[in-house]
């Protein structure tokens, strides 16, 4: 089954990530990595965030290792308006979009200056146009165990997708949550919704027994306030920094997967699924 998830604990096994967010900042600002996801809406193949143009051809790969093309993807839901999310929606031609309707309400206002926000898409209603919209008020229903949710915070108009089903509860949060300091400080590293919008965002969303897949980070479980990870994960930095060599790895992090009884909630000691390198 190309589309499960096997070992990574993360409910429904029709969930896939397809690119794992990076929470990196360089002096030059933030780099941008988010988590897209791939999941199913009844018979129809769907994404959560696309990622932008530096990722494309990583996001092009994941799909057709799973035999999909961008054109196999029937809905696009959209966390929110930053670059980062948004730059690959035109790779998906025949998907319908669920945006929450605060959001294009915070882009109006930025594209009109009365607020500032340097990292939505200065062409966002070029991005939208002729594409069949739908507009999320609190909250909506898309299919049997999903659920949209309005979760103010990074952006006033931030969305996660909640799945709620037998065989467990998973938020994938885009930035209402961005990774796992968030989750245990409760503070938004950027909010431009406020600190106790964003508060409230990520208690909701981080509450016992749920899976959280956050917008830039690894998918965790919360456990006595602390993160549990689900997955391993590596990643690198390279650079052609004279007279260094060429393609110099100069930053690796990486991280272990703690093992998951997601049937009674409670997690093993022993760890898994192990990547070279020290804990991240």
């Amino acid at each position: 089954m190309p589309f499960s998830n096997g070992r990574s604990a993360i409910p429904p096994r029709c969930l896939d990530i397809l690119l794992e967010g990076v929470p990196v900042v360089s002096s030059r600002g933030y780099l941008g990595y988010c988590t897209v996801v791939l999941f199913r809406i009844g018979d129809d193949w769907a994404v959560f965030d696309t990622g932008h143009y530096n990722d494309r051809h990583l996001l092009l790969e994941a799909l057709s290792a799973r035999g999909l093309r961008p054109d196999d993807v029937r809905h696009v839901i959209l966390s929110h308006l930053h670059f980062d999310h948004v730059l690959n929606l035109p790779l998906f031609r025949e998907a319908s979009i669920y945006l929450a309707e605060a959001e294009v309400g915070h882009a109006e206002r930025v594209s009109s200056g009365a607020v500032t926000d340097h990292a939505l898409v200065d062409f966002w209603e070029v991005l939208l146009e002729g594409r069949k919209l739908n507009l999320v008020p609190d909250s909506a229903e898309i299919g049997e165990g999903w659920r949209l949710s309005l979760s103010p915070g990074h952006t006033p108009g931030c969305l996660a997708l909640l799945y709620d089903g037998p065989d467990g509860k998973t938020a994938v949060c885009g930035d209402a949550v961005k990774n796992a300091w968030e989750a245990v400080t409760g503070q938004a590293a950027m909010t431009l919704a406020g600190q106790d919008l964003s508060r409230a965002s990520i208690q909701a969303l981080t509450e016992a027994g749920r899976v959280v897949i956050p917008g830039h980070d690894r998918p965790f479980l919360m456990q006595a306030g602390a993160p549990k990870f689900l997955r391993a994960c590596r990643w690198e930095l390279r650079a052609d920094w004279y007279p260094q060599p060429r393609d110099r790895v100069f930053l690796s992090l990486s991280s272990r997967a703690d093992e998951v009884d997601m049937s009674s909630g409670k997690h093993a000691a022993s760890r898994s699924d192990e990547t070279p390198g020290g804990d991240y």
